[in-house]
């Protein structure tokens, strides 16, 4: 049976301390939108819903002290395929698919910052996989993740 006593207290402590718990983070509705979009891929996602998105994580994240250099280094992973598709030309879904792998490595490093990051841009990788146009949608998505993420104050060590 689950000790509920100790659920309370950690929500209790985090509320005390200005924290956001897991249950109020963003990142469980934005997961939600993504997934909407796992089959149609992301190209059907309006870009002022990819602008919200990305404000509201690029702030989370911040809120975490997530650093910018941990969300750029996936970031580059995402542009070398780009570079590796030939702008299109050759595009390749399952080197999209393999970036899943890399951010559970990093989610495993640090599980409270990069986990939010990895429970929304899982989904997001699966529709961007669909078709370079996705993909791009893709890249448009990290970067604007990082862009709003440094707007609202976050760091880059």
């Amino acid at each position: 049976m689950p000790d509920y006593r100790n659920r309370e207290q950690r929500n209790f402590g985090a509320e005390n301390r200005g924290e956001r718990t897991q249950e109020d983070s963003p990142v469980q509705a934005i997961k939600q939108k993504l997934d909407e979009y796992k089959t149609k891929g992301l190209k059907e996602l309006p870009a002022d819903d990819l602008v919200k998105i990305a404000d509201v994580m690029g702030k989370y994240l911040k809120e975490l002290d997530l650093k910018t250099t941990q969300i750029r280094r996936f970031l580059d992973g995402v542009r070398r395929i780009d570079v590796q598709s030939n702008k299109g030309r050759s595009f390749n879904p399952d080197l999209v698919v393999l970036l899943k792998p890399k951010l559970a490595y990093a989610a495993g490093r640090d599980m409270r910052r990069i986990k939010p990051l990895m429970d929304i841009l899982e989904p997001a990788i699966t529709a961007g996989a669909k078709s370079y146009e996705d993909f791009k949608r893709l890249l448009a998505l990290i970067e604007g993740i990082i862009a709003y993420h440094r707007f609202h104050g976050g760091k880059e060590q």
